[in-house]
């Protein structure tokens, strides 16, 4: 199905079906098969650098992040995501050629950064306090001139 706009569409026309019939299973699914995964990744039981790089940013965003109800899908998330990174270069790498090519698009200027005041809800931080990342973002995504689509 081909539908004009797919936010209205599930935001408007079918956002019961949304949430009863495709969130809160796959939300259900995950966090229960993330917990078939017995051991936790630490950076002490894993070794490659980037499965380190991801503990560190999975640490920093849950320590923002403040909706209970979402805690058990994160860190299903995430404890899938560093263990697939640590344990299986097929993934691992197919990670890497997708956080490759977002980053291409974050350097053409074309990722648009957040907004002001946001996250604005179930957030432990001030969302205006922002780091180097979304400046980046925002002076390339907002600056396009200065880079003429290049991503020098």
């Amino acid at each position: 199905m081909v539908v004009a706009n797919l936010s209205h569409f599930m935001l408007k026309e079918q956002r019961q079906y949304v949430m009863d019939k495709v969130k809160a299973p796959m939300m259900k699914a995950l966090i229960i098969l993330a917990n078939r995964l017995k051991a936790e990744p630490t950076k002490q039981n894993t070794f490659h650098p980037n499965t380190h790089v991801w503990l560190d940013v999975w640490e920093r965003f849950l320590a923002m992040e403040n909706n209970s109800g979402r805690e058990p899908l994160f860190k299903a998330i995430s404890k899938t995501q560093i263990a697939e990174c640590e344990h299986d270069i097929y993934y691992r790498d197919r990670m890497n050629v997708i956080l490759e090519l977002w980053l291409e698009e974050v350097l053409k200027g074309n990722w648009k950064p957040r907004s002001l005041d946001h996250p604005n809800e179930c957030w432990r931080v001030d969302p205006n306090v922002r780091g180097l990342g979304y400046e980046f973002m925002k002076d390339r995504y907002y600056h396009k001139e200065k880079y003429n689509g290049s991503i020098n």
